[in-house]
């Protein structure tokens, strides 16, 4: 009956002279994607200039050597680029070049290995030989641009490249990085040509050529945050910039927000990279952030914000720098009601510029945005500006490249909004800066998580050089998004237990593995004094080492499991039989229907989503998140397909109708494919924001003590 209910409405939008075409034509959206923008702020382009090297850029494979041997954590050798070999087609940066392998790369239609599976190509102009490829060189040119001051320091920026890599200009090595989700620098000033054209070459091995094996336990590989569902990638993912920045300047910003004692207090590291003593004046005011987007779900997604007036002045203090020093100053103010609080009903946001200057001249000027709140435990409560607040939400696994995309991000965070929740943690990985960012404008709180992602089995939790890597994995995430008001505390990883269940070590070892994740969660306050919520999520508290205790738990409800000594804040990060649940595991909640049908199988779910709400989390829980609301409370959509005569093939989908830009923030797919996501942000008009399926419907009675 869903069925013919569908064709019908397809065929009324067919005959009304809606987007969605006929058979082979294609379903075109005509605006963004992916929504971005700079990173640098209209105050700041006065005293700050960028350039965004997204684009086209060339592409030559590296064949990986035959008599290198996986496996002993020695990735085989990137050699030199060859001129005369790089391909043909173009790579748009961003994207990994086995992109249209991420969600499994398996191209739908006659001749497929499994007709069946959602296709995941979202650029059609790639080669397919490219999902194959380990190692690679890309290249483009840039120059820099004739009203940019030579004084200026020149500063590549990478938000974030998945493998090991190395970064060349004009044929030097000026960095490398192995992190694959979060950002990095490099100070280029020293390489570059400001008369002609400079060559930009990122060589990049991919994650798995680095794989140490364990010789006892065989499932151990991995000395490296991998993620879940993008430890495939391997690329240039996400935006690149190159910076022009004053020699004397704020390099790093941290706002401590003190709701308690009334005081805003900011960490400032400022850097003199100029030849002369300077005595400067350091200080700044903050503005309130108005967001200026539309209400409709092809306007929210898109950036438009002004700035209010000044709400809060911060006197400045003089500095002395010498040539080549760097120093922190901490600024401090008292607030008193100047601000207004953050919450999730109220989400106001202001904007801080920080100002360098000296009587002659004013240096530099730095924003950062923030939100004028405090989150605290207290007993087995979590407060929220003092006051006790539960937070309900949901996970998501990174299934494909869509997530990249602003519009997605806005999409996933709304439906939050819309069964009542409150919260997210975006699951084993730090995820795009866009999702943080939009946590902040729409009043998500956020559980922060770094790319330990334990339930893969592989972490080589017995390679000393693996905790180095995750040390600085973590604070480097911390160092990203400790300014953002939405970010409730820091989850150090995954389901970590689950290493020692499946590699079945010794209980010595097992518990030097525990006491390891305790000194990383350790770790944590030096980085973020503001935040005592910190977690292994779904690994309990670690023998009481932890301050919040954490669990996943599958179907039924789990009371019996709650810890019998409750002294601290609780969460159950994940909850349901959604993704292993079969019919004879579900019979109890909803009888014969799981073994009917996948909506019958959804109806089991909720039932059991909603006892847990109202039996577990709202009595005794700070923190409540079923397991993906997104992914299986909602009906996979056909973008941009409808004729169920056939199975869907490449020309179905969702296609680019704007020109391709050079420089320009953000994704710029070729393509959305049909079934690969719940979400439908306008891009097919012919299909609402989302289809909600009994678990949805279920959740949000229960928040609202609804039968």
């Amino acid at each position: 009956m869903r069925d013919t209910i569908a064709i019908l409405s397809l065929t009324a939008a067919l005959l009304t002279g809606g987007d969605l075409l006929f058979a082979k034509d294609k379903v075109v959206f005509n605006r963004d994607f992916s929504p971005a923008e700079g990173l640098v702020s209209p105050q700041e382009k006065p005293y700050r200039q960028e350039i965004c090297l997204n684009g086209l850029w060339d592409f030559q494979p590296v064949a990986v050597s035959r008599d290198w041997k996986q496996g002993n954590g020695v990735a085989p050798i990137l050699t030199e680029p060859r001129e005369g070999q790089w391909e043909r087609v173009k790579i748009k940066i961003p994207s990994p070049w086995n992109v249209n392998d991420w969600g499994g790369g398996i191209e739908t239609g006659e001749g497929s290995k499994n007709p069946y599976a959602p296709s995941s190509v979202y650029y059609p102009s790639y080669p397919s030989s490219w999902i194959r490829e380990k190692m690679g060189w890309l290249r483009r040119e840039f120059s820099i641009p004739a009203d940019w001051k030579k004084d200026n320091r020149l500063i590549l920026h990478f938000e974030a490249v998945a493998g090991e890599c190395v970064v060349k200009v004009n044929g030097k090595e000026v960095c490398r990085n192995f992190d694959q989700y979060l950002p990095f620098d490099a100070d280029v000033t020293d390489y570059i040509d400001w008369n002609k054209p400079n060559e930009l070459l990122v060589g990049v091995r991919h994650n798995t050529l680095f794989q140490k094996f364990h010789p006892e336990y065989k499932k151990m590989k991995t000395t490296y945050a991998l993620g879940s569902n993008t430890d495939k990638i391997v690329g240039i993912w996400q935006d690149v910039f190159l910076w022009a920045v004053p020699e004397v300047r704020v390099t790093e910003a941290f706002i401590k927000p003190w709701v308690d004692r009334d005081e805003l207090e900011i960490d400032v590291n400022i850097i003199n990279q100029s030849r002369q003593l300077k005595t400067i004046l350091l200080g700044g005011d903050a503005r309130e952030w108005i967001n200026n987007a539309g209400k409709t779900i092809l306007d929210a997604p898109e950036i438009k914000w002004t700035l209010g007036h000044t709400a809060l002045t911060i006197d400045p203090v003089s500095v002395t720098l010498k040539p080549g020093e760097t120093q922190k100053v901490t600024l401090q103010t008292k607030v008193g009601n100047r601000l207004k609080l953050w919450s999730p009903e109220t989400p106001n946001l202001y904007m801080l510029s920080l100002k360098i200057s000296d009587k002659k001249q004013t240096y530099d000027i730095k924003d950062i945005r923030f939100g004028w709140r405090q989150f605290k435990l207290s007993g087995t409560d979590f407060l929220l500006n003092g006051k006790k607040i539960q937070c309900i939400g949901d996970i998501q696994h990174p299934f494909g490249p869509y997530i990249c995309s602003r519009r997605f991000a806005w999409a996933w965070l709304q439906m939050i909004k819309d069964f009542g929740g409150n919260s997210v943690r975006p699951h084993a990985q730090p995820w795009p800066r866009v999702y943080y960012d939009l946590a902040d404008e729409m009043g998500i709180m956020v559980l922060d998580e770094t790319g330990l992602f334990g339930s893969s089995i592989n972490l080589n939790f017995e390679a000393p050089e693996a905790w180095e890597h995750y040390a600085e994995h973590l604070e480097r995430l911390i160092l990203r998004d400790r300014n953002h008001p939405s970010v409730i505390g820091w989850s150090v990883g995954n389901e970590l237990f689950a290493i020692a269940l499946l590699n079945k070590p010794s209980k010595e070892v097992a518990k030097k593995w525990d006491d390891k994740i305790v000194e990383l969660a350790d770790r944590v306050p030096a980085w973020d004094p503001t935040r005592g919520f910190i977690t292994c999520d779904g690994d309990r508290d670690l023998d009481g080492r932890l301050p919040v205790w954490s669990k996943h738990f599958g179907h039924g409800l789990k009371l019996d499991l709650l810890p019998e000594k409750k002294d601290k804040p609780m969460i159950v990060g994940e909850s349901g039989a959604t993704y292993y649940g079969k019919p004879d595991q579900l019979y109890q909640f909803a009888g014969d229907k799981p073994y009917i049908s996948y909506f019958g199988r959804n109806e089991a779910l909720a039932v059991d989503v909603y006892q847990n709400v109202q039996k577990m989390a709202k009595p005794f829980l700070a923190y409540y998140s079923p397991s993906e609301v997104c992914w299986f409370g909602l009906e996979h959509l056909n973008l941009g397909y409808g004729d169920y005569s056939r199975l869907p093939d490449g020309q179905d989908g969702v296609f680019a109708g704007k020109v391709y830009e050079e420089g320009k923030p953000g994704y710029q797919f070729e393509r959305i494919p049909p079934y690969v996501t719940t979400f439908n942000p306008g891009i097919d008009p012919s299909l609402p924001l989302y289809k909600p399926l009994p678990m949805f419907h279920a959740l949000k009675a229960a928040l609202a003590d609804k039968p």
